[in-house]
């Protein structure tokens, strides 16, 4: 399938000025809203999603002219995403406030329901399916970030394993095989909640 944003991506990278600025905003208003739900589900928190989405919106500003079309345009601007968050989460964990506890937003039952549709026989699929909806998003916000964001792209965003493999830039095994365990550790999280007793 051709990439459907290649035209514009072409614009951006010959155009100056005004121009480009024109060309931008139409890539802006394409990405914005899938650049801050994969930065939210991965953060855990509007402020930090909003710093990282102004992160990549800047670095796609900034770097659009060095797209080398290996893959298509939306799968960089994914990298670029959750490279960002993964990053800002990062930053969060390791400064004095890091212990605070973070929420993912409303509509983390799609995960779910999306997990469901999968036609998965995964027991983490299952377990999923049968947590309420406030332990899904409190388990996005605290399990590895970079399960958060697979779990993302693959259940929020709806991305087949092909695009998650030239997002990520690693091979199908792979993908599957660190899916595999995204979805361990969201069970895992989940299973000690409940031992814990805790809603």
């Amino acid at each position: 399938m051709p990439d459907p944003d290649l035209e514009l991506v072409k614009t951006c990278q010959v155009a100056e000025g005004q121009d480009f600025e024109r060309a931008f905003a139409q890539i802006f208003a394409l990405y914005q809203d899938r650049v801050y739900t994969v930065c939210f589900r991965v953060c855990g928190n509007q402020e930090d999603a909003l710093d990282a989405a102004q992160e990549t919106l800047v670095t796609l500003a900034r770097r659009v002219r060095d797209f080398q079309y290996r893959s298509r345009f939306s799968s960089w601007v994914y990298r670029i995403a959750v490279n960002a968050a993964i990053d800002v989460r990062r930053r969060r964990m390791d400064s004095p406030r890091g212990g605070i506890q973070t929420r993912v937003g409303h509509d983390a039952e799609i995960f779910a329901e999306s997990q469901a549709d999968d036609g998965m026989s995964d027991p983490s699929a299952q377990a999923v399916r049968g947590e309420a909806r406030a332990q899904v998003r409190m388990a996005l916000a605290n399990i590895n970030p970079r399960f958060s964001s697979l779990l993302t792209l693959r259940y929020i965003e709806g991305l087949s394993y092909e695009e998650i493999s030239e997002t990520l830039e690693c091979s199908l095994g792979t993908v599957k095989s660190r899916l595999n365990r995204a979805h361990s550790a969201l069970r895992d999280y989940l299973e000690r909640r409940e031992d814990l007793g805790r809603p």
